[in-house]
């Protein structure tokens, strides 16, 4: 009997931790942490036996359950640790007691528990404040406020970056319809080709942290190529289907301003037979900046070479209202509260030939569309 069940999962995950003396890898950041995560796992389990967070559990409930799966097998434990409220972060840093710990990045997420980029910065980088002297941060070195971070703590630095000055970089990046190539340059340590079979340019990025995570722990860069090169992406996360000769690209796991940005600047980009149409769900948790940010988006897709919008959700709203003041020319825009009711609209209007990316709040429940839709 106990006084929280909550505390007292906590509590048990952490005797247990102290337990384990295998290596322990946390994975924190605003975007990217499940694929990363993934992604890591991928590669070592080619070699080892792996625990690692199934889908995203990151939380008081899920941290502690992924500790409590690893067995007298398991070699490498690969967490996912997430927050949407201060203080978080550090409290399942404590328990989880990381030997490597990598922060995929930090953008406005969860501003509804964390207030501002400053509080999301705080949060995020406890995870790195929580860190023993000897462990290792691995972090992007585009983040400037990381690196000052670390500037003078006791625990050991790595970083990755896209053509910038870091101690393993990508550069020469190609993204195919079939997925991304690009090199990885390691100072000192030459230079490798490597593939990701997946969309979204992005995931360049979350290649070169699981790639720095994973090359510290001794695999050579010529193994971890090769294991890229059959990984796959999590659920919901740029998932490409052809149904009826139109594409669907589903990444309807989540959305915040910069994935969104990424996404909208990825299906401009994209060679395509027919139409470019974003169905745009809501970005929620922004608390008061919930309007800025949805109006942001209506500029980048006004900008953008996508022919369509589909916005769907009360908070999309604000976009709307933003393309109708900027008055956008050649582009075809709707509107919905709900999945229910686009779809008869999506039914009129789809075709052979069309591209649509599904991106929005897990709560809008957009992947519905795939197989609800019957043009």
């Amino acid at each position: 009997k106990v006084r929280n069940t909550l505390l007292a999962l906590g509590d048990i995950a952490r005797y247990y931790r102290k337990q384990l003396t295998i290596p322990v890898i946390a994975i924190g950041g605003s975007n990217g942490k499940t694929t990363t995560k993934d992604m890591i796992a991928n590669i070592l389990s080619k070699k080892y036996a792996v625990t690692k967070s199934p889908k995203s559990f990151n939380n008081f409930i899920g941290l502690p359950l992924t500790i409590l799966a690893a067995d007298a097998r398991t070699q490498y434990l690969v967490a996912e640790v997430g927050t949407n409220q201060p203080g978080e972060i550090a409290y399942l840093s404590e328990i989880l007691n990381p030997d490597i710990a990598v922060i995929t990045n930090i953008s406005a997420t969860h501003l509804d528990g964390l207030k501002t980029l400053n509080g999301v910065f705080r949060e995020e980088s406890s995870l790195f404040r929580s860190l023993k002297q000897s462990a290792t941060a691995i972090f992007d070195s585009d983040n400037k406020d990381l690196k000052r971070l670390s500037k003078y703590a006791e625990y050991k630095s790595v970083t990755f970056s896209v053509n910038g000055q870091s101690a393993i970089r990508a550069e020469r990046i190609k993204v195919k319809p079939a997925g991304i190539r690009f090199s990885v340059s390691i100072k000192n340590g030459g230079r490798y080709d490597c593939f990701i079979p997946v969309l979204g340019s992005w995931n360049v990025k979350n290649a070169l942290a699981a790639f720095t995570a994973v090359q510290y722990l001794g695999v050579t860069p010529k193994e971890i190529c090769r294991a890229l090169k059959d990984f796959k992406l999590p659920e919901m996360r740029m998932d490409k289907r052809l149904r009826k000769g139109v594409t669907f690209i589903n990444d309807a796991y989540n959305a915040n301003p910069i994935s969104v940005r990424l996404v909208i600047k990825d299906l401009s980009g994209m060679k395509t037979t027919g139409r470019k149409i974003l169905v745009f769900g809501e970005m929620r948790e922004l608390d008061k900046y919930s309007r800025r940010f949805h109006e942001e988006a209506a500029v980048d897709f006004a900008q953008s070479r996508i022919d369509m919008l589909v916005a769907i959700g009360r908070e999309t709203r604000h976009a709307i209202n933003k393309l109708l003041r900027i008055k956008t020319k050649n582009k075809k825009i709707f509107y919905y509260e709900t999945v229910e009711k686009a779809i008869p609209t999506l039914n009129k209007i789809l075709k052979p030939g069309d591209t649509v990316l599904l991106k929005g709040s897990r709560a809008n429940g957009l992947e519905k569309i795939i197989s609800a839709v019957r043009f």
